[in-house]
């Protein structure tokens, strides 16, 4: 319901994020540059309101209410935190340090199972994947994972859509 009313919206100009476009090429702890589960961000605003923090040259720890994996370490070197839902392939984030749940599911990823890298404007695909690749999704903290070609082929089976209903979808 909150944002059907228009709840914070803005958050992107109101905090000035991604606004120079000349410095994309670099990425660092309160640079106002965001990468990883862009979507999730309104969420975790409209929790948990704006975060106070003294500036990125200080660590912090936020303890949040009902958040999963706390504290929230507010720090350069703090690497992932929290849960994506959501697994996409953006090849330059995929080994960034730190506890990475996007670089756990890619090293699981037997070699017919990994996807293209995509480039600096789209995520990488699967076009093709193998059993293991599967159960690797499976197994993994995400819920959903994107983005597959339509009609992708199975490195070691026929046919993807029950490949996956049995491996994936399935208890």
């Amino acid at each position: 319901d909150l944002w059907k009313t228009g709840h914070w919206h803005h958050f992107m100009p109101h905090f000035r994020m991604n606004q120079n476009s000349s410095a994309w090429a670099t990425h660092g702890f309160g640079d106002s540059h965001n990468f990883g589960c862009l979507d999730e961000f309104w969420h975790m605003l409209a929790i948990y309101g704006p975060l106070q923090h003294p500036g990125s040259q200080h660590a912090q720890d936020k303890h949040l209410d009902a958040f999963i994996g706390g504290p929230l370490r507010m720090s350069a070197n703090a690497g992932w935190q929290g849960e994506c839902d959501t697994f996409v392939m953006w090849s330059k984030y995929v080994h960034h340090p730190g506890s990475n749940p996007f670089g756990a599911l890619y090293d699981n990823l037997d070699p017919p199972s990994v996807p293209h890298g995509g480039n600096y404007a789209r995520p990488g695909w699967w076009d093709r994947i193998s059993s293991q690749g599967l159960r690797a999704i499976r197994q993994s903290s995400f819920l959903f994972v994107r983005k597959f070609i339509d009609r992708p082929s199975m490195a070691d089976s026929s046919s993807f859509a029950p490949a996956y209903v049995n491996l994936v979808l399935s208890s």
